[in-house]
C-alpha cells in the first residue's frame, strides 16, 4: 500500500515548485484560471510513459523536465511562447518520497528553464511512470505544418544524430569517444526545446515542425501538409556522428533521419528571405542550417546522395507500430 494519498501528493508536489505567480490562480482549486489575451489560444497536450520514454539511465527529475521539453519543443516549432501548463501524473504504489521529490524538482526545472507556471493537474495510481502535460500559451501568429511554397528553402536549427547515439550508448552499451559519448547522452537524457529559434526566426518561416519523430517522418509531414515534395541536398549531421557509426557497423544515414528525439525544428523559409533570416540569425547566436528545397514533386521526399537523387523512407518513431 502507498505510503501517500493523493492529497499529500499534491501538497509535496507544490512545495517543492512552488504556487503560481498572480494573475494566476493557485493550485487547489476545482480549475485553474488567468486572464485572457486577444488573438489565439494555443493548446498542446503531451504523455510521456516510462516504458517508452524515459530510457536507461535517465533520473526522475529528469524525465519530469523532458515531459515539459517535449510539450514546449511543440510550441517553439509554432513561433508560441507557453504561459502555462497542467501535469497530471499515473504514479506507481512502489515511488518513494525521494521518489516524489525528484519529479518535483524535474517539474520545477522545467518551469524555471522556459519561464512558464505549473497551475495544477490531477493525480492517480498506475502501473507505469505516466506524466500528461497540458500546456497554453497566446499567440497572433501560428507557422503551420501546410505553408511551404516551392522554391521556399528547408532549413533545421541543428544537428541530427546525437541523441539516437545517445540511446544506443545507454541502452546497447556501445563504446565511444569521451567527448562524443558525454555530448550525445546529454542529448537523451537533456534534450531542449527551441524556443530560441523559433521565437526569434518565426516571421521567416513557411512552415514549420518539431522534429522528435525524426527528421524523415518531419520532412514528409511538411511535404504532405503543403502539397508539395522536398530535396535534401545535405544531411544535417557532423564528422562526430560519423565516426560513431562507422565505428560500429551503424548506418549514418539510419541515425539522422529515422532516430527522432532530436526536439529540433525544421522549417521552410522563402528563397527572398533567406539572407535576412541568416542575419537575424547570426545576431542571435543561433545556426541556421539549409538542408535542401521545397519542389512541385508532391508528396515526395528525395535525398541526393553521389550526384544521384534517391526516395528517403517514410519511417521514424511512430507509437503503437
Amino acid at each position: 500500500m502507498s505510503p501517500f494519498d493523493e492529497f499529500e501528493i499534491i501538497r509535496l508536489l507544490t512545495k517543492t515548485i512552488g504556487q503560481p505567480r498572480a494573475p494566476f490562480s493557485k493550485i487547489g482549486d476545482d480549475v485553474s484560471f488567468f486572464p485572457s489575451r486577444p488573438g489565439y489560444l494555443v493548446i498542446k497536450s503531451d504523455m510521456l510513459v516510462g516504458k517508452t520514454d524515459v530510457p536507461r539511465g535517465m533520473k526522475l527529475w529528469q524525465a519530469a523536465r523532458k515531459s515539459i521539453v517535449m510539450c514546449a519543443s511543440d510550441f517553439a516549432a509554432k513561433g508560441v511562447s507557453p504561459t502555462g501548463v497542467t501535469i497530471s501524473l499515473g504514479l506507481p504504489r512502489h515511488l518513494s518520497k525521494k521518489d516524489l521529490l525528484q519529479l518535483a524538482r524535474g517539474f520545477r526545472r522545467g518551469k524555471d528553464e522556459y519561464e512558464i507556471e505549473i497551475l495544477g493537474g490531477d493525480t492517480n495510481e498506475a502501473g507505469d511512470l505516466v506524466i500528461d502535460c497540458a500546456m497554453v500559451g497566446f499567440s497572433e501568429k501560428i507557422v503551420q505544418r501546410s505553408g511551404a511554397s516551392v522554391g521556399d528553402f528547408v532549413v533545421t536549427s541543428g544537428r541530427f544524430g546525437y541523441s539516437a547515439s545517445g540511446i544506443s550508448i545507454a541502452v546497447k552499451g556501445l563504446r565511444a569517444e569521451a567527448d562524443f559519448k558525454r555530448r550525445a547522452l546529454a542529448s537523451v537524457f537533456m534534450p531542449r526545446a527551441r524556443l530560441d529559434f523559433g521565437l526569434g526566426l518565426k516571421d521567416f518561416f513557411s512552415a514549420s515542425i518539431d522534429s522528435s519523430d525524426g527528421l524523415a517522418l518531419s520532412l514528409y509531414e511538411i511535404a504532405e501538409k503543403s502539397k508539395a515534395g522536398i530535396e535534401i541536398e545535405r544531411l544535417p549531421s557532423d564528422e562526430s556522428v560519423h565516426d560513431f557509426c562507422v565505428a560500429n557497423g551503424m548506418s549514418v544515414e539510419d541515425m539522422v533521419l529515422y532516430g527522432g528525439e532530436e526536439y529540433e525544428i525544421v522549417a521552410t523559409i522563402p528563397s527572398k528571405r533567406l539572407r535576412e533570416a541568416r542575419r537575424r540569425a547570426k545576431e542571435l547566436h543561433l545556426d541556421l542550417i539549409v538542408l535542401g528545397k521545397i519542389t512541385d514533386d508532391s508528396g515526395k521526399v528525395i535525398l541526393k546522395e553521389d550526384s544521384r537523387w534517391r526516395v528517403v523512407e517514410r519511417r521514424g518513431w511512430v507509437h503503437f507500430r
